[in-house]
């Protein structure tokens, strides 16, 4: 056995004692055969933004039933949404839609967060989607307007304690999650939150996008997700014309 030969075969002995030890546990993320074998989610998408639109349009095409939560369903720019996402897509109040829905994503504004909750009726047992992110610039550099240990997905829980919020989606911006080749290479999605069940729910709708799943832990982890968008927009401002997109590599420790 040459020396690269024993450093692979030790590198596999390893992994499988930190499996066996329970040391290490990464995502379990479905099989391109087990993806497709999974159900057919309906999801309702509080707001017609960018990212709302852009993430509607891809699982409606990957199967999925979409439901728009909006405040003027009627409008000529909704139903314009409606009729570019196809696929049987409708749109309602905010409220209905919910009520309609098992996994709810909230693309709005961070103040919008508690009316919006508020607004949605009974979400006990729902699974919540929170890819909010907040934002204020000191001196040209984005920073937190409150202490960044209250992280937006915790406040979701707050208002929502029955629901089962999980915090994704938050550290890209939308255009790769339209093109996920604009990134040049794989782009990883952070998953937080407390169910292990919801989250590889959420994981199975991030690789429809095209894009890598990754469980780094509780809700309380939300904190650090939402400081990566500020670094990432930090890295924007300061380097205009360019940016950079996040790809965790999992490996043994």
């Amino acid at each position: 056995m040459n020396g690269e030969e024993l450093v692979k075969r030790m590198r596999h002995l390893g992994l499988v004692l930190l499996l066996a030890l329970g040391l290490w546990s990464p995502l379990p993320i479905p099989s391109g055969n087990a993806a497709a074998q999974a159900r057919s989610e309906t999801i309702a998408i509080i707001g017609t933004g960018n990212v709302g639109s852009t993430l509607g349009k891809i699982w409606a095409e990957a199967g999925h039933r979409i439901i728009y939560g909006s405040r003027t369903p009627n409008a000529s720019r909704v139903r314009k949404l409606v009729n570019e996402t196809g696929h049987g897509a409708t749109a309602t109040s905010q409220a209905a839609a919910a009520a309609q829905a098992e996994i709810i994503l909230i693309p709005v504004p961070p103040t919008a967060i508690p009316e919006v909750i508020a607004s949605l009726g009974d979400l006990n047992g729902k699974i919540v989607v929170d890819p909010t992110n907040y934002w204020s610039f000191e001196a040209g550099y984005p920073i937190s307007p409150r202490d960044p240990r209250d992280s937006l997905a915790e406040e979701v829980q707050a208002l929502a304690p029955g629901a089962i919020v999980v915090k994704a989606f938050n550290t890209l911006n939308y255009t790769i999650m339209e093109d996920p080749s604009r990134a040049g290479g794989p782009v990883t999605v952070p998953i937080a939150g407390n169910d292990a069940a919801a989250k590889a729910r959420v994981a199975r709708l991030v690789e429809d996008v095209g894009l890598e799943p990754l469980d780094v832990g509780p809700l309380q982890a939300a904190e650090y997700l939402e400081e990566m968008l500020r670094l990432a927009l930090g890295f924007r401002e300061l380097n205009p014309g360019f940016a950079f997109d996040y790809f965790l590599r999992v490996r043994p420790n």
